[in-house]
Protein backbone atom coordinates (compact mmCIF):
# COMPACT_ATOMS: atom_id res chain seq x y z
CA UNK A 1 0.00 0.00 0.00
CA UNK A 2 2.19 3.11 -1.27
CA UNK A 3 -0.48 6.04 0.18
CA UNK A 4 -0.40 4.78 4.08
CA UNK A 5 1.36 8.03 5.00
CA UNK A 6 -0.68 9.85 3.01
CA UNK A 7 -3.74 8.00 4.98
CA UNK A 8 -2.08 9.04 8.15
CA UNK A 9 -1.91 12.52 7.53
CA UNK A 10 -4.98 12.70 5.39
CA UNK A 11 -8.05 14.38 8.36
CA UNK A 12 -10.64 12.95 5.21
CA UNK A 13 -12.20 9.36 5.37
CA UNK A 14 -11.62 6.76 2.91
CA UNK A 15 -14.35 5.17 0.56
CA UNK A 16 -12.14 2.23 -0.31
CA UNK A 17 -13.96 -1.44 0.03
CA UNK A 18 -10.93 -3.67 0.22
CA UNK A 19 -7.80 -3.18 1.65
CA UNK A 20 -4.76 -5.56 1.69
CA UNK A 21 -1.95 -4.84 4.61
CA UNK A 22 -1.01 -8.90 4.04
CA UNK A 23 2.93 -9.93 4.57
CA UNK A 24 3.61 -7.14 7.15
CA UNK A 25 2.85 -3.92 4.79
CA UNK A 26 1.23 -0.98 6.48
CA UNK A 27 2.95 -1.48 10.11
CA UNK A 28 2.16 1.62 10.48
CA UNK A 29 -1.26 1.97 9.83
CA UNK A 30 -1.76 -0.98 11.61
CA UNK A 31 -0.34 0.50 14.89
CA UNK A 32 -1.94 3.41 14.58
CA UNK A 33 -5.58 3.09 16.91
CA UNK A 34 -7.12 6.22 15.48
CA UNK A 35 -7.21 5.64 11.85
CA UNK A 36 -9.57 2.68 11.39
CA UNK A 37 -12.48 5.12 12.05
CA UNK A 38 -11.86 6.75 8.43
CA UNK A 39 -13.00 3.57 6.74
CA UNK A 40 -16.64 4.36 6.72
CA UNK A 41 -17.03 1.82 3.78
CA UNK A 42 -14.91 -1.15 4.37
CA UNK A 43 -15.96 -4.37 3.50
CA UNK A 44 -12.95 -6.92 3.03
CA UNK A 45 -9.70 -6.53 5.27
CA UNK A 46 -6.71 -8.66 4.48
CA UNK A 47 -3.68 -9.45 7.05
CA UNK A 48 -2.43 -12.47 6.58
CA UNK A 49 1.04 -13.78 7.35
CA UNK A 50 1.41 -10.31 9.33
CA UNK A 51 2.80 -11.94 12.54
CA UNK A 52 -0.10 -10.43 14.26
CA UNK A 53 -1.33 -11.98 17.84
CA UNK A 54 -3.92 -9.95 18.06
CA UNK A 55 -6.02 -7.49 16.75
CA UNK A 56 -4.44 -3.98 16.56
CA UNK A 57 -6.50 -1.23 18.52
CA UNK A 58 -9.55 0.84 17.06
CA UNK A 59 -10.11 -1.76 14.47
CA UNK A 60 -13.91 -2.19 16.55
CA UNK A 61 -14.73 1.15 14.32
CA UNK A 62 -14.93 -1.20 11.00
CA UNK A 63 -18.49 -1.82 11.63
CA UNK A 64 -19.17 -2.05 7.74
CA UNK A 65 -16.48 -5.28 7.51
CA UNK A 66 -17.56 -8.21 6.50
CA UNK A 67 -14.58 -10.28 5.31
CA UNK A 68 -11.48 -10.72 7.37
CA UNK A 69 -8.29 -12.86 6.92
CA UNK A 70 -6.42 -13.21 9.34
CA UNK A 71 -4.35 -16.68 8.62
CA UNK A 72 -1.32 -17.56 8.68
CA UNK A 73 -1.15 -15.35 11.63
CA UNK A 74 0.36 -16.33 15.54
CA UNK A 75 -3.48 -15.85 17.19
CA UNK A 76 -3.76 -18.41 20.01
CA UNK A 77 -7.47 -17.26 20.86
CA UNK A 78 -10.54 -15.28 19.40
CA UNK A 79 -9.63 -11.70 20.55
CA UNK A 80 -12.80 -10.51 22.07
CA UNK A 81 -13.27 -7.55 19.20
CA UNK A 82 -14.42 -10.14 16.76
CA UNK A 83 -17.57 -9.75 18.79
CA UNK A 84 -17.42 -6.24 18.15
CA UNK A 85 -17.44 -6.53 14.19
CA UNK A 86 -21.33 -6.48 13.49
CA UNK A 87 -21.34 -7.33 9.94
CA UNK A 88 -18.51 -9.56 10.08
CA UNK A 89 -19.93 -12.50 8.07
CA UNK A 90 -16.52 -14.44 6.68
CA UNK A 91 -13.49 -14.97 9.13
CA UNK A 92 -10.44 -16.85 8.54
CA UNK A 93 -7.33 -17.82 10.88
CA UNK A 94 -6.19 -21.03 9.01
CA UNK A 95 -2.49 -21.52 10.61
CA UNK A 96 -2.51 -19.98 13.40
CA UNK A 97 -2.01 -21.63 17.01
CA UNK A 98 -5.80 -21.89 18.57
CA UNK A 99 -6.79 -24.32 20.36
CA UNK A 100 -10.20 -24.28 21.20
CA UNK A 101 -13.36 -23.64 19.21
CA UNK A 102 -15.74 -21.13 21.37
CA UNK A 103 -18.64 -18.93 19.99
CA UNK A 104 -17.94 -17.08 23.24
CA UNK A 105 -15.98 -13.83 21.22
CA UNK A 106 -17.33 -14.55 17.31
CA UNK A 107 -20.13 -12.40 15.85
CA UNK A 108 -23.06 -14.63 16.64
CA UNK A 109 -25.75 -13.13 14.75
CA UNK A 110 -23.68 -12.14 11.72
CA UNK A 111 -20.66 -14.99 10.73
CA UNK A 112 -21.93 -17.37 8.41
CA UNK A 113 -18.02 -19.07 7.16
CA UNK A 114 -15.28 -19.48 9.43
CA UNK A 115 -11.92 -21.21 8.16
CA UNK A 116 -9.82 -22.85 10.79
CA UNK A 117 -7.94 -24.99 8.79
CA UNK A 118 -4.30 -25.99 10.42
CA UNK A 119 -4.60 -25.21 13.94
CA UNK A 120 -3.98 -26.89 16.86
CA UNK A 121 -7.38 -27.06 17.85
CA UNK A 122 -8.51 -29.71 20.23
CA UNK A 123 -11.86 -29.05 21.60
CA UNK A 124 -15.02 -27.61 20.72
CA UNK A 125 -16.65 -25.50 23.03
CA UNK A 126 -20.58 -26.78 23.64
CA UNK A 127 -21.25 -23.36 22.85
CA UNK A 128 -20.57 -23.32 19.03
CA UNK A 129 -24.14 -24.26 18.91
CA UNK A 130 -24.94 -20.66 19.20
CA UNK A 131 -23.32 -19.83 15.64
CA UNK A 132 -26.79 -20.14 14.46
CA UNK A 133 -25.96 -18.48 10.70
CA UNK A 134 -23.07 -20.61 10.32
CA UNK A 135 -23.17 -22.06 6.84
CA UNK A 136 -19.63 -23.20 6.40
CA UNK A 137 -17.11 -24.20 8.64
CA UNK A 138 -13.25 -25.28 8.04
CA UNK A 139 -11.38 -27.56 10.86
CA UNK A 140 -9.37 -30.28 8.57
CA UNK A 141 -5.90 -30.69 10.22
CA UNK A 142 -6.66 -29.88 13.80
CA UNK A 143 -6.29 -32.16 16.91
CA UNK A 144 -10.33 -32.90 17.48
CA UNK A 145 -11.38 -35.77 19.09
CA UNK A 146 -14.83 -35.89 19.16
CA UNK A 147 -17.67 -33.52 18.30
CA UNK A 148 -20.10 -31.88 20.69
CA UNK A 149 -23.81 -32.67 20.28
CA UNK A 150 -25.16 -28.73 20.64
CA UNK A 151 -23.60 -28.41 16.87
CA UNK A 152 -27.00 -29.89 16.66
CA UNK A 153 -28.23 -26.07 17.18
CA UNK A 154 -26.29 -25.15 14.27
CA UNK A 155 -29.50 -25.63 11.77
CA UNK A 156 -28.04 -23.32 9.13
CA UNK A 157 -24.63 -25.62 8.54
CA UNK A 158 -24.39 -26.87 4.95
CA UNK A 159 -20.86 -27.53 4.86
CA UNK A 160 -17.95 -28.71 6.99
CA UNK A 161 -14.26 -29.93 6.87
CA UNK A 162 -13.38 -32.63 9.30
CA UNK A 163 -10.09 -33.97 7.57
CA UNK A 164 -7.04 -35.16 9.03
CA UNK A 165 -8.05 -34.88 12.79
CA UNK A 166 -8.15 -37.25 15.95
CA UNK A 167 -11.81 -37.92 16.01
CA UNK A 168 -12.39 -41.60 17.77
CA UNK A 169 -15.67 -40.99 19.69
CA UNK A 170 -19.09 -41.66 17.08
CA UNK A 171 -20.02 -38.64 16.02
CA UNK A 172 -23.13 -37.31 17.24
CA UNK A 173 -26.83 -37.81 15.54
CA UNK A 174 -27.53 -34.35 16.60
CA UNK A 175 -24.69 -33.58 14.11
CA UNK A 176 -24.88 -35.78 11.33
CA UNK A 177 -28.26 -35.26 10.96
CA UNK A 178 -28.55 -31.10 10.48
CA UNK A 179 -31.47 -30.89 7.94
CA UNK A 180 -29.05 -28.70 5.63
CA UNK A 181 -25.78 -30.60 6.30
CA UNK A 182 -24.82 -31.86 2.24
CA UNK A 183 -21.08 -31.59 2.06
CA UNK A 184 -18.48 -33.67 4.76
CA UNK A 185 -15.14 -34.48 5.03
CA UNK A 186 -13.85 -37.16 7.49
CA UNK A 187 -11.07 -38.76 6.22
CA UNK A 188 -7.47 -38.98 8.04
CA UNK A 189 -9.42 -39.40 11.39
CA UNK A 190 -9.64 -42.66 13.31
CA UNK A 191 -13.20 -43.42 12.87
CA UNK A 192 -12.80 -43.40 9.18
CA UNK A 193 -12.82 -46.47 6.97
CA UNK A 194 -9.48 -46.29 4.94
CA UNK A 195 -8.78 -49.81 3.77
CA UNK A 196 -5.35 -50.47 2.18
CA UNK A 197 -5.66 -51.24 -1.87
CA UNK A 198 -2.34 -52.08 -4.01
CA UNK A 199 -5.12 -52.97 -6.70
CA UNK A 200 -3.91 -49.73 -8.62
CA UNK A 201 -0.34 -49.42 -7.42
CA UNK A 202 2.25 -48.40 -10.14
CA UNK A 203 5.73 -48.40 -10.51
CA UNK A 204 7.01 -44.60 -10.44
CA UNK A 205 9.33 -45.35 -12.97
CA UNK A 206 6.45 -46.25 -15.82
CA UNK A 207 5.09 -42.30 -15.54
CA UNK A 208 6.88 -39.79 -16.99
CA UNK A 209 5.69 -35.87 -17.10
CA UNK A 210 6.92 -32.67 -18.39
CA UNK A 211 7.20 -30.38 -14.90
CA UNK A 212 6.59 -27.29 -17.11
CA UNK A 213 3.59 -28.53 -18.81
CA UNK A 214 1.34 -27.46 -15.98
CA UNK A 215 -2.60 -28.61 -16.52
CA UNK A 216 -3.66 -27.34 -13.30
CA UNK A 217 -2.88 -26.45 -9.83
CA UNK A 218 -5.25 -27.03 -6.78
CA UNK A 219 -4.41 -27.33 -2.67
CA UNK A 220 -3.67 -31.26 -2.97
CA UNK A 221 -0.82 -30.96 -5.31
CA UNK A 222 -0.57 -29.99 -9.24
CA UNK A 223 -1.42 -31.83 -12.26
CA UNK A 224 0.77 -32.26 -15.00
CA UNK A 225 0.94 -33.52 -18.78
CA UNK A 226 2.83 -36.82 -19.01
CA UNK A 227 3.13 -40.34 -20.37
CA UNK A 228 1.95 -43.65 -18.60
CA UNK A 229 1.49 -46.89 -20.75
CA UNK A 230 2.33 -44.95 -24.36
CA UNK A 231 -0.54 -42.57 -23.93
CA UNK A 232 -0.35 -39.46 -22.57
CA UNK A 233 -1.72 -39.03 -19.47
CA UNK A 234 -2.55 -36.48 -16.41
CA UNK A 235 0.19 -36.93 -13.71
CA UNK A 236 -0.84 -35.46 -10.40
CA UNK A 237 2.08 -34.59 -8.03
CA UNK A 238 0.97 -34.08 -4.62
CA UNK A 239 1.82 -31.69 -2.11
CA UNK A 240 3.37 -33.54 0.66
CA UNK A 241 2.55 -32.42 3.89
CA UNK A 242 -0.57 -30.75 2.15
CA UNK A 243 -2.68 -28.68 4.91
CA UNK A 244 -5.33 -27.91 2.45
CA UNK A 245 -9.22 -27.33 3.60
CA UNK A 246 -9.72 -31.22 2.32
CA UNK A 247 -7.51 -34.90 3.83
CA UNK A 248 -4.36 -35.82 2.59
CA UNK A 249 -2.77 -37.39 -0.36
CA UNK A 250 -2.71 -40.63 1.36
CA UNK A 251 -6.22 -40.72 1.89
CA UNK A 252 -6.84 -39.51 -1.63
CA UNK A 253 -4.80 -42.22 -3.22
CA UNK A 254 -6.34 -44.80 -1.24
CA UNK A 255 -10.33 -43.32 -2.53
CA UNK A 256 -8.51 -42.85 -6.12
CA UNK A 257 -7.57 -46.60 -6.32
CA UNK A 258 -11.14 -47.74 -4.81
CA UNK A 259 -13.29 -45.70 -7.57
CA UNK A 260 -13.96 -47.19 -10.38
CA UNK A 261 -16.72 -46.07 -12.63
CA UNK A 262 -16.56 -44.72 -16.49
CA UNK A 263 -18.62 -41.43 -15.46
CA UNK A 264 -16.03 -40.94 -12.12
CA UNK A 265 -12.60 -39.50 -13.06
CA UNK A 266 -10.20 -41.45 -10.71
CA UNK A 267 -6.67 -42.90 -11.17
CA UNK A 268 -4.98 -45.33 -13.55
CA UNK A 269 -2.31 -45.64 -11.12
CA UNK A 270 -0.91 -44.23 -8.20
CA UNK A 271 2.85 -44.39 -6.75
CA UNK A 272 4.96 -44.09 -4.14
CA UNK A 273 7.81 -42.07 -3.33
CA UNK A 274 11.21 -43.12 -4.07
CA UNK A 275 11.91 -43.83 -0.53
CA UNK A 276 8.58 -45.94 -1.13
CA UNK A 277 6.22 -44.99 2.67
CA UNK A 278 3.78 -41.99 1.34
CA UNK A 279 2.39 -42.22 -2.07
CA UNK A 280 3.74 -38.80 -4.49
CA UNK A 281 1.18 -38.90 -7.01
CA UNK A 282 -1.23 -40.14 -9.47
CA UNK A 283 -2.14 -41.28 -13.57
CA UNK A 284 -5.22 -39.45 -14.54
CA UNK A 285 -6.65 -40.47 -17.74
CA UNK A 286 -6.04 -36.84 -20.05
CA UNK A 287 -9.54 -35.67 -20.70
CA UNK A 288 -9.35 -33.09 -24.22
CA UNK A 289 -11.41 -30.63 -23.74
CA UNK A 290 -13.20 -31.30 -20.88
CA UNK A 291 -14.67 -28.49 -19.06
CA UNK A 292 -15.85 -27.67 -15.66
CA UNK A 293 -19.85 -27.20 -15.67
CA UNK A 294 -19.64 -24.32 -12.99
CA UNK A 295 -17.66 -21.69 -10.90
CA UNK A 296 -16.48 -22.50 -7.56
CA UNK A 297 -18.17 -20.87 -4.74
CA UNK A 298 -17.89 -16.87 -3.52
CA UNK A 299 -18.26 -15.10 -0.84
CA UNK A 300 -20.99 -13.96 -1.58
CA UNK A 301 -22.59 -17.66 -2.15
CA UNK A 302 -20.63 -19.29 0.46
CA UNK A 303 -21.77 -22.70 -0.25
CA UNK A 304 -23.01 -23.13 -3.85
CA UNK A 305 -21.55 -22.47 -7.39
CA UNK A 306 -21.04 -19.05 -7.97
CA UNK A 307 -22.64 -20.12 -11.40
CA UNK A 308 -22.35 -21.58 -14.90
CA UNK A 309 -18.70 -21.32 -16.51
CA UNK A 310 -18.31 -19.06 -19.94
CA UNK A 311 -18.02 -22.58 -21.14
CA UNK A 312 -21.59 -24.20 -20.27
CA UNK A 313 -23.56 -21.02 -19.87
CA UNK A 314 -26.16 -22.08 -22.69
CA UNK A 315 -26.89 -25.66 -21.84
CA UNK A 316 -30.21 -27.17 -22.97
CA UNK A 317 -32.60 -28.73 -21.03
CA UNK A 318 -31.27 -32.44 -23.11
CA UNK A 319 -27.99 -31.46 -21.69
CA UNK A 320 -29.07 -30.96 -17.93
CA UNK A 321 -30.86 -34.01 -17.84
CA UNK A 322 -28.25 -35.90 -19.16
CA UNK A 323 -26.03 -34.33 -16.49
CA UNK A 324 -28.37 -35.01 -13.95
CA UNK A 325 -28.16 -38.80 -14.79
CA UNK A 326 -24.91 -39.43 -15.80
CA UNK A 327 -24.23 -37.77 -11.62
CA UNK A 328 -26.57 -40.00 -10.20
CA UNK A 329 -25.14 -43.31 -12.00
CA UNK A 330 -21.98 -42.30 -10.95
CA UNK A 331 -22.80 -41.52 -7.18
CA UNK A 332 -24.82 -45.01 -6.92
CA UNK A 333 -22.09 -46.80 -8.28
CA UNK A 334 -19.18 -45.43 -5.60
CA UNK A 335 -21.65 -45.54 -2.37
CA UNK A 336 -23.40 -48.85 -3.11
CA UNK A 337 -20.01 -50.47 -4.48
CA UNK A 338 -17.44 -48.67 -2.60
CA UNK A 339 -19.09 -47.25 -0.23
CA UNK A 340 -17.42 -43.88 -0.52
CA UNK A 341 -18.93 -40.27 0.34
CA UNK A 342 -17.53 -37.61 -2.46
CA UNK A 343 -17.60 -34.73 0.02
CA UNK A 344 -17.61 -32.33 -2.52
CA UNK A 345 -20.39 -32.51 -4.88
CA UNK A 346 -20.68 -29.33 -6.73
CA UNK A 347 -21.00 -28.73 -10.51
CA UNK A 348 -17.56 -26.66 -10.27
CA UNK A 349 -15.87 -30.79 -9.68
CA UNK A 350 -18.27 -32.50 -12.93
CA UNK A 351 -16.63 -32.25 -16.23
CA UNK A 352 -17.80 -32.15 -19.59
CA UNK A 353 -16.26 -33.97 -22.11
CA UNK A 354 -16.19 -35.18 -25.79
CA UNK A 355 -19.77 -36.41 -26.48
CA UNK A 356 -21.53 -34.50 -24.04
CA UNK A 357 -21.20 -37.03 -21.33
CA UNK A 358 -20.66 -35.14 -17.65
CA UNK A 359 -18.02 -37.02 -15.11
CA UNK A 360 -17.46 -36.34 -11.54
CA UNK A 361 -13.87 -35.28 -10.35
CA UNK A 362 -11.79 -34.67 -7.52
CA UNK A 363 -11.60 -36.91 -4.94
CA UNK A 364 -9.64 -34.75 -2.61
CA UNK A 365 -12.18 -34.10 0.01
CA UNK A 366 -13.86 -37.75 -0.01
CA UNK A 367 -13.86 -40.42 2.39
CA UNK A 368 -14.71 -43.95 2.81
CA UNK A 369 -17.23 -45.52 5.40
CA UNK A 370 -17.97 -48.43 6.58
CA UNK A 371 -21.21 -49.89 5.13
CA UNK A 372 -22.74 -52.08 8.06
CA UNK A 373 -22.32 -48.53 10.33
CA UNK A 374 -25.59 -47.51 11.32
CA UNK A 375 -24.54 -43.95 9.52
CA UNK A 376 -23.81 -45.84 6.47
CA UNK A 377 -27.48 -44.72 5.21
CA UNK A 378 -26.59 -41.30 6.63
CA UNK A 379 -23.71 -40.20 4.99
CA UNK A 380 -25.39 -40.94 2.03
CA UNK A 381 -28.46 -39.29 2.10
CA UNK A 382 -26.13 -36.14 3.43
CA UNK A 383 -24.33 -36.55 -0.10
CA UNK A 384 -28.19 -37.27 -1.69
CA UNK A 385 -29.11 -33.68 -0.55
CA UNK A 386 -25.64 -32.27 -2.05
CA UNK A 387 -26.80 -33.92 -5.51
CA UNK A 388 -29.91 -32.13 -5.13
CA UNK A 389 -28.71 -28.96 -4.79
CA UNK A 390 -26.49 -29.55 -8.26
CA UNK A 391 -29.68 -30.12 -10.34
CA UNK A 392 -31.10 -27.30 -8.29
CA UNK A 393 -28.60 -25.46 -9.81
CA UNK A 394 -28.36 -26.72 -12.79
CA UNK A 395 -32.30 -26.11 -13.58
CA UNK A 396 -32.25 -23.07 -11.93
CA UNK A 397 -29.16 -21.56 -14.25
CA UNK A 398 -30.39 -22.70 -17.36
CA UNK A 399 -33.80 -23.80 -17.63
CA UNK A 400 -35.31 -20.76 -14.94
CA UNK A 401 -37.48 -23.32 -13.36
CA UNK A 402 -37.45 -24.21 -9.19
CA UNK A 403 -37.19 -27.09 -7.48
CA UNK A 404 -39.61 -28.07 -4.58
CA UNK A 405 -37.68 -27.22 -1.50
CA UNK A 406 -38.35 -27.85 1.94
CA UNK A 407 -34.88 -26.99 3.51
CA UNK A 408 -34.18 -23.24 2.04
CA UNK A 409 -36.41 -19.80 0.92
CA UNK A 410 -37.36 -19.75 -2.84
CA UNK A 411 -35.47 -16.71 -3.65
CA UNK A 412 -32.18 -17.92 -2.24
CA UNK A 413 -29.50 -15.97 -3.21
CA UNK A 414 -31.64 -13.23 -4.18
CA UNK A 415 -33.01 -15.11 -7.11
CA UNK A 416 -36.51 -14.98 -7.63
CA UNK A 417 -37.48 -18.34 -8.91
CA UNK A 418 -41.05 -17.75 -10.17
CA UNK A 419 -41.66 -20.67 -12.37
CA UNK A 420 -41.89 -24.25 -11.01
CA UNK A 421 -40.74 -27.65 -12.51
CA UNK A 422 -44.15 -29.35 -13.40
CA UNK A 423 -45.97 -31.44 -10.89
CA UNK A 424 -45.70 -35.01 -11.31
CA UNK A 425 -42.68 -38.19 -10.82
CA UNK A 426 -39.87 -35.83 -11.10
CA UNK A 427 -41.16 -33.08 -8.98
CA UNK A 428 -42.05 -35.92 -6.45
CA UNK A 429 -38.46 -37.44 -6.56
CA UNK A 430 -36.85 -33.71 -6.02
CA UNK A 431 -39.37 -32.58 -3.13
CA UNK A 432 -38.23 -35.99 -1.44
CA UNK A 433 -34.30 -35.24 -1.95
CA UNK A 434 -34.51 -31.66 -1.20
CA UNK A 435 -36.17 -32.01 2.37
CA UNK A 436 -34.38 -31.41 5.83
CA UNK A 437 -35.40 -35.27 7.25
CA UNK A 438 -32.52 -37.38 5.96
CA UNK A 439 -33.80 -40.48 6.48
CA UNK A 440 -37.04 -39.66 3.95
CA UNK A 441 -34.71 -39.00 1.26
CA UNK A 442 -34.32 -41.74 -0.86
CA UNK A 443 -30.63 -43.58 -1.75
CA UNK A 444 -29.01 -43.35 -4.69
CA UNK A 445 -29.81 -46.85 -5.70
CA UNK A 446 -33.47 -45.42 -5.81
CA UNK A 447 -32.67 -42.19 -7.85
CA UNK A 448 -31.23 -43.95 -10.25
CA UNK A 449 -34.08 -46.54 -11.23
CA UNK A 450 -36.49 -44.01 -10.90
CA UNK A 451 -34.85 -41.38 -13.20
CA UNK A 452 -34.11 -44.65 -15.55
CA UNK A 453 -38.42 -45.03 -15.55
CA UNK A 454 -38.97 -41.30 -16.53
CA UNK A 455 -39.60 -40.59 -19.91
CA UNK A 456 -37.88 -37.71 -20.38
CA UNK A 457 -34.11 -39.10 -19.18
CA UNK A 458 -34.28 -42.31 -21.57
CA UNK A 459 -32.49 -40.37 -24.09
CA UNK A 460 -30.15 -39.80 -21.01
CA UNK A 461 -30.04 -43.33 -20.26
CA UNK A 462 -29.48 -44.46 -23.57
CA UNK A 463 -26.35 -42.26 -23.62
CA UNK A 464 -24.85 -42.99 -20.67
CA UNK A 465 -25.39 -46.90 -21.45
CA UNK A 466 -23.76 -46.42 -24.73
CA UNK A 467 -20.87 -44.67 -23.43
CA UNK A 468 -20.45 -47.28 -21.21
CA UNK A 469 -20.28 -49.66 -23.42
CA UNK A 470 -17.95 -47.92 -25.89
CA UNK A 471 -15.42 -47.72 -22.99
CA UNK A 472 -15.73 -51.25 -21.74
CA UNK A 473 -15.49 -52.31 -25.43
CA UNK A 474 -12.48 -50.51 -25.23
CA UNK A 475 -10.64 -52.09 -22.56
CA UNK A 476 -11.65 -55.61 -24.09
Amino acid sequence: MSDIRELLDSSEDDTREELNLLNGTGADLLANGNVWSRFKCLKKLDLNNSGLTTLPAGIEALQTLEILFLSENKFESFPEVFGKLSRLRMLSLRGNRLTELSSTNLPKESLVWLILTNNQIRRMDPNVGELKHLRKLMLSHNKLTSIPAEIGGCKELELIRLANNEITVELPREFVSLPKLAWISLAGNPIAHCPQTKEKEILKSSVSYNDSAVLGRGASGTVYSGMYGGKNVAVKIFKQQSMGSDGNPEDEAAINALVDHPLAVSALGVFLCDEGENHEGMVMELLEGAKAIGKVPSFQSVTRDAGPTDDSKDLDKEAVLSIVYNIALALEHVHTKANVSNGDIYLHNVLMCSGGVARISDWGASFIYDGEHEYAEVFERIEVLAFGRLVQDLFDWHLSLAMPDLTEPADFLGKKRVEPIEPGPFFNLMQSILQPEQMKRPSFKEIKDQLSQLPEFQEARLAATKFITSLEDDIA
